[in-house]
């Protein structure tokens, strides 16, 4: 069996694979406080919930946008399972050529999710992705990330009205009936939901514009899910596209 991990700035999602079938997936709060004792009684807590023998599990992969994280949740890992987790990096085979200007300034996530994507769905891809940030990531047939855009995410857009003002509420990040809300919370959720709607369907078209190109649009990330039914932009949703990509690297790097 094979665990995967994606530690974002928010979430630690985790799943465990049986040869290629997903058995079981979860989640952590991300907490640069965590020691690694802490890290690996977590996760053989969640393993054992699951009725997982913590000794069928022969290898980890791991990517991570957090490095104050990776450093104590790897040592963990290799604590619990007494091997030696792949970490996602640059010189990881991954089935992408990157030609952004700055190579090394690319997320371990974000070329996660475009070597998932493109091996599960085929390129010319735009992946999106609906974490703390939504990032926009173009990818070719053969396989070269172009680059994309990195714009607020919906929860940041949500936290920096209440955090910022003096009299707006906490809400939940939801789709509201209507876009003019006869509330406060209503009017909250429309903006942040609506608005980022509306981001998602200027973006891709600006960039198939752009590109002189159509792709197929695959969405991940924890508010995906959000917009199904809300808009023909999106051709896939897959959420689980992060784990499906550290499970195939892992493959291909062995």
């Amino acid at each position: 069996m094979l665990l995967v991990a994606d530690a974002g700035n928010t979430n630690i999602k985790l799943a465990v694979f049986d040869a290629d079938k997903m058995i079981t997936t979860a989640r952590l709060a991300t907490d640069d406080s965590k020691t690694p004792d802490v890290y690996k009684r977590d996760v053989a807590g969640i393993l054992g919930e699951n009725e997982i023998d913590i000794h069928k599990i022969k290898a980890v992969a791991v990517s991570t946008v957090v490095p104050e994280v990776t450093i104590a949740f790897l040592e963990g890992m290799r604590n619990l399972f007494e091997t030696q987790p792949l970490v996602v990096g640059g010189d990881t085979r991954t089935g992408i050529v990157i030609k952004t200007e700055n190579p090394e300034g690319l997320g371990a996530d974000r070329l996660v999710n475009a070597s998932a994507a493109l091996h599960e769905y085929g390129g010319p891809l735009l992946v999106i992705d609906f974490g703390t940030a939504t990032t926009y990531d173009v990818i070719t047939e053969n396989g070269e990330f172009l680059g994309g855009v990195i714009a607020p995410g919906l929860k940041l857009c949500a936290e920096a009205l209440w955090e910022k003002t003096a009299k707006l509420p906490e809400i939940a990040i939801e789709k509201p009936d209507r876009v003019m809300g006869p509330d406060t919370v209503s009017s909250m959720q429309s903006g942040v939901f609506y608005g980022g709607l509306g981001q998602l369907e200027y973006f891709v078209r600006m960039l198939k514009e752009e590109l002189g190109t159509d792709f197929r649009v695959v969405a991940t990330g924890g508010f995906s899910s959000l917009f199904e039914g809300s808009t023909d932009t999106i051709d896939i949703f897959d959420p689980d596209l992060t784990l499906k990509g550290l499970r195939y690297i892992y493959k291909i790097n062995q």
